[in-house]
């Protein structure tokens, strides 16, 4: 019996852990030169395959960039809710998630450059990956959240954008105006939740 021709089709395993390897190489690579110096050859080297190889699992680098923030920002969803599974009230729910939020592009600048500041892509490579991934689920919970207080204010979505866009505009600040003393993080939030929690019985 004669066997078919080519290369046998990878494992979904496999490919997950090339995908992997190609997401730490690269942060590896943007950390230390930043993200210019991800070029796809440099990165084959890295890793220690063939460019082809490389080429076969990605059309070129902003793919490879759309990777890293795909996996930032799974990681960042995943301390959110790691740390909201012992809380119960939707009022400490909210105000933990939103520090939370805050705090991990804080103790991970290099990734909120990446995500937030890179300038090697395009708005329509952006919209693309917006629309093609899991990516706006990371920050739906603040839907949830909101939601979960029970007001009836403004509509859910005008509030959960409003909030996220605060809480990276803080991140921002915080992340890059260094020279200003500002005050405590913690207490930056929850002043600006003081607009989305309205019921004073609700507030601690």
């Amino acid at each position: 019996m004669t066997k078919p021709a080519g290369r046998p089709p990878r494992s979904e395993e496999d490919v997950t852990k090339f995908r992997t390897k190609v997401s730490k190489g690269a942060m590896a690579l943007y950390r230390e030169q930043g993200f210019e110096a991800v070029s796809m050859r440099r990165l084959s080297k890295t890793i220690g395959c063939a460019p082809t190889t490389l080429y076969a699992h990605f059309s070129g680098k902003t793919e490879i960039l759309m990777l890293l923030w795909s996996d930032i920002l799974s990681e960042m969803a995943a301390h959110i809710e790691l740390s909201l599974r012992p809380i119960t009230h939707p009022v400490d729910k909210l105000q933990t998630a939103a520090v939370i939020f805050v705090t991990y592009w804080i103790d991970h600048p290099d990734h909120f450059r990446l995500v937030f500041m890179s300038t090697d892509v395009g708005r329509s490579d952006v919209d693309g990956f917006l629309q093609n991934t899991d990516a706006l689920q990371h920050f739906r919970v603040f839907d949830d959240l909101i939601s979960d207080l029970d007001q009836t204010n403004s509509p859910l979505r005008v509030q959960a954008d409003t909030l996220i866009a605060s809480l990276i505009g803080l991140a921002m600040c915080l992340n890059t105006l260094h020279g200003y003393k500002w005050s405590v993080m913690s207490e930056m939030v929850n002043q600006l939740l003081t607009g989305f929690i309205n019921d004073p019985e609700q507030q601690h």
